[in-house]
């Protein structure tokens, strides 16, 4: 009997020493255990995302980024940077520019951090360098909404060439952030103490019509707007379709696009089956950067009908206080 327990305990003793072994390893290595000689260009900080209209000629996309790899980052020869463009406003005509190569950044172009250990660098990509090589007008070609793609590549020495295009979910995912490609919007980059502040909110049309009762899209009031971004502003407490038990009070968004006010898709403070969503249409409202007294705000509501409400345009004016 004694026999029989010692030779159950070593393979319990060789489980919890392997155990304690895999315990020691980083996420880090636990993933790429089983990648063999891959690598990846992780997403440290998204420094410049946009492309500011206002002031093209010194505008900049830029990302700081770190190499990984099986070698950690000692397989790193070069990373290309890659750029198109989608002309968004038809109105200048149908400018779309194919992928092109921007630049190649060399591999000692990057250093060692000092926490990972592994090389990092900034890349950047300026309006005037795009425009060059897609062979954009700025003045005539580009508008607020079109959008440049940046597409990086990341060459190593023993030929693996890794990029948007062959990547596995864990590489894209949260823990690396490597999505090799970021979009460049176009914007007209404002002071955030614009269009903020306290507002009277007033809506000016837009009824919700539903089986079960109708009621105003929206609660007339005074509400607080919040910058997310020189671009981004954020209604804080409009109160959703009052007539139903007070309201469902919760946050509206909308962008400051260039002379146009963009609702982007979004979720309402209120569902019935799974969620209520809400979008600007064609017709959009514009704004004089230059006067935030008093805009209106115009999109569509119910959008997929989950109320079982058909989808109707919402009309919002308000007045700086």
């Amino acid at each position: 009997m004694k026999k029989i327990t010692k030779v159950l305990l070593l393979p319990c003793l060789l489980l919890i020493l392997i155990g304690c072994e895999q315990e020691e390893k980083f996420p880090f290595e636990r993933i790429t255990d089983n990648l063999g000689t891959a690598g990846g260009l992780r997403t440290i900080d998204l420094i410049s995302p946009s492309i500011d209209l206002n002031n093209i000629s010194e505008s900049e996309f830029a990302v700081e980024v770190e190499v990984w790899d099986n070698e950690d980052g000692g397989l790193l020869e070069s990373v290309d940077v890659f750029a198109s463009f989608a002309d968004n406003t038809p109105d200048n005509g149908s400018n779309d520019k194919e992928e092109a190569l921007i630049k190649t950044i060399p591999s000692s172009a990057f250093t060692i951090n000092s926490l990972s250990g592994l090389p990092r660098t900034i890349i950047t990509a300026t309006a005037p360098e795009l425009n060059q090589i897609l062979e954009l007008d700025p003045a005539n070609e580009i508008d607020g909404g079109d959008s440049f793609r940046i597409r990086l590549s990341l060459n190593l020495t023993d030929g693996g060439v890794f990029s948007s295009g062959n990547l596995e979910g864990n590489i894209t995912g949260p823990f690396f952030n490597s999505p090799f490609s970021y979009p460049a919007n176009v914007v007209c980059e404002l002071d955030p103490s614009v269009f903020s502040g306290e507002y009277q909110m007033e809506l000016v049309s837009g009824e919700f019509v539903a089986p079960f009762g109708n009621s105003p899209a929206y609660a007339d009031g005074v509400v607080t707007i919040t910058a997310n971004s020189g671009t981004q502003r954020v209604v804080q407490n409009a109160v959703y379709i009052p007539s139903f038990g007070g309201g469902f009070p919760g946050p509206l968004t909308f962008d400051l696009i260039c002379g146009r006010i963009i609702v982007p898709n979004q979720g309402a403070p209120a569902s019935c089956v799974t969620s209520i969503f809400r979008e600007s249409g064609t017709n959009v409202s514009t704004f004089d950067p230059s006067d935030d007294s008093e805009f209106l705000v115009i999109f569509n509501d119910e959008l997929t009908s989950d109320c079982g409400v058909p989808t109707y345009e919402v009309i919002l004016r308000f007045t700086k206080l």
